[in-house]
């Protein structure tokens, strides 16, 4: 009978994946239009291949989505969990995942024997399916289950404590930049109940993150299972008593009148001692005074800058990490955040680029990259010179750094909240290397454009826009945009990877706006021109 179950489940699989193969071939199909511009590829997510508890496994990425991603915290967890099976024995355990993404975790948890539930917003879940079907078919005592949960939303209908026990809930990088911690708290109390061991891992990104591990300690009773760099992974179980005498009704009527505890900013020096704080409080030190070590460090290429530039530096520095509020704890790791820095090279100059956190505008894309190295490669033929250049959507800034570098006067925009790290990347690379000193604006496509921005006296030489097109809701407004500024005697040049359909219609758009051809094509990344069109 077990036989039969399992090679029923395999071929209800197969047919899942054939369907969803099909429906991907004809949605491609319907994408992909007999136009001179269509990208040979419509769309490719990330994939990538990991091997735990002896199998391969294969995870297919999302598009623009957290949850369509692979996080720190969740790899550092399968480690985890494979190495430590004799601690951790998952063998016919009920296991729950909250917020299971891509489903990298629930895989893992599946191929060491788990009964495993994957749980997250009902619009990532196709994917997360389909990379559980495709990874522990075949491969695992028991089929794990997907279904949709909205944090601290209705869980004792959908999940009653009554009907749904778990030895495990397992969580990996479900605190991050959203508005629903007091949510997932209240979902982790439901869930962990006597008798249930609650694993969650974790990179401190935000103040957030703080705040939320004090209220989790506060919780549950709990340890450190492990510390790899800026992760850790917690273990909590249930407090005795308080859960039998708190139901989920109390603690929705907890989180609606925000009484979560006020979190302490230190702690006394005995509770220090008896947490291990001591050690974790010289690391700490330990961690600010390379800090500090680092501040004084001279700038890119080893040559010292005066003390004027090093102040203007440091304010930089100061106002861009402002704006997430740190806070150090006894428990923080030595390293509270850590944002990427490329470093690159075009005319003739390193350009170091340091990246921002969970922010489209504070990512390198591809098409900047393809931009910036056609704007060095093709200076004849598009002399920035002396030129009057507008960016929109800068981002990190670095098409607008390589067209000062290429001697344009150039004006950077940008949502407001990017402008921080906008501004000091392009001040630390243009800073006594350009004839002009590149400008920072703030920019919100279509919204007051005239007031802002008056034709009248705004006139410019060249737009460029790099990567303005993925997943959002202002197309139409940034259509207006270009409009405003590709005036008669100005070229706009834009660089777009295809990656949804509302770029192939905001494509079209675009060729009907304007007068236009394509510059260079590198892949999946196309550089067009466009000029006003006659009388418009």
């Amino acid at each position: 009978m077990e036989e039969m179950d399992s090679t029923r489940d395999g071929e209800e699989g197969d047919r899942f994946e054939k369907s969803r193969e099909r429906k991907e071939e004809s949605a491609a199909g319907k994408q992909r239009k007999p136009s001179s511009w269509s990208p040979c590829f419509y769309s490719r997510a990330g994939k990538e291949v990991f091997s735990y508890a002896g199998q391969k496994v294969t995870i297919q990425e999302g598009l623009d989505s957290y949850a369509g991603m692979i996080w720190p915290a969740a790899l550092d967890l399968c480690h985890y969990l494979d190495t430590h099976r004799d601690r951790w024995n998952l063998v016919d355990k009920a296991v729950l995942e909250v917020g299971a993404g891509t489903g990298l975790v629930s895989i893992v948890a599946a191929l060491l024997g788990g009964w495993v539930t994957a749980t997250d917003l009902p619009e990532v879940l196709d994917n997360m399916r389909v990379n559980l079907s495709r990874n522990t078919r075949g491969r695992c005592r028991h089929t794990p289950q997907v279904a949709a949960l909205t944090w601290g939303h209705d869980l004792e209908h959908t999940f009653p404590s009554s009907a749904c026990r778990y030895d495990y809930v397992l969580a990996a990088d479900v605190v991050y930049h959203h508005d629903f911690l007091d949510e997932l708290l209240a979902t982790m109390k439901h869930f962990c109940r006597p008798g249930t061991t609650l694993i969650w891992a974790n990179k401190v990104r935000f103040e957030s993150d703080l705040v939320f591990t004090e209220n989790f300690h506060k919780s549950f009773q709990t340890s450190v299972l492990s510390e790899d760099g800026e992760v850790k992974i917690f273990m909590a179980t249930s407090r005795e008593g308080e859960d039998e005498e708190l139901g989920v009704s109390d603690l929705e009527e907890k989180l609606n009148g925000d009484e979560l505890p006020d979190v302490p900013r230190e702690k006394e020096s005995d509770e220090l001692e008896a947490e291990g704080g001591g050690e974790e409080s010289s690391e700490r030190e330990s961690g600010e005074e390379e800090e500090s070590e680092k501040s004084s460090e001279p700038g890119e290429g080893g040559a010292k800058e005066d003390e004027a530039e090093e102040q203007t530096d440091k304010s930089s520095r100061d106002e861009n990490v402002s704006e997430q509020k740190f806070v150090k704890q006894s428990w923080t790791p030595s390293v509270l955040c850590s944002t990427t820095k490329e470093v690159f090279s075009y005319v003739g100059e390193n350009i170091v680029i340091y990246e921002s956190l969970d922010s489209y505008g504070a990512t390198l894309w591809p098409a900047a990259l393809a931009l910036s190295s056609f704007l060095e490669t093709n200076s004849q033929t598009f002399g920035l010179q002396g030129k009057e250049v507008l960016e929109l959507g800068s981002g990190t800034g670095l098409v607008a750094i390589v067209a000062s570098l290429l001697g344009a006067s150039v004006m950077a925009t940008d949502l407001p909240e990017v402008l921080s790290n906008l501004q000091a990347n392009v001040m630390r690379n243009t800073r006594g290397r350009c004839r002009h000193t590149p400008r920072i604006a703030a920019l919100s496509w279509s919204h007051n454009l005239e007031h802002t921005f008056r034709s009248s006296a705004c006139r410019y030489d060249y737009v460029l826009a790099a990567d303005v097109v993925y997943q959002h809701d202002f197309l139409d407004e940034l259509l207006a945009t270009m409009k405003h500024f590709c005036r008669p005697g100005t070229t706009l040049i834009w660089a777009n990877k295809v990656r949804l359909e509302s770029d192939l219609v905001f494509t079209e758009n675009f060729h009907k706006s304007f007068q236009t051809s394509v510059l260079s094509e590198d892949g999946e990344v196309k550089i067009f021109m466009a000029t006003s069109r006659e009388g418009d």
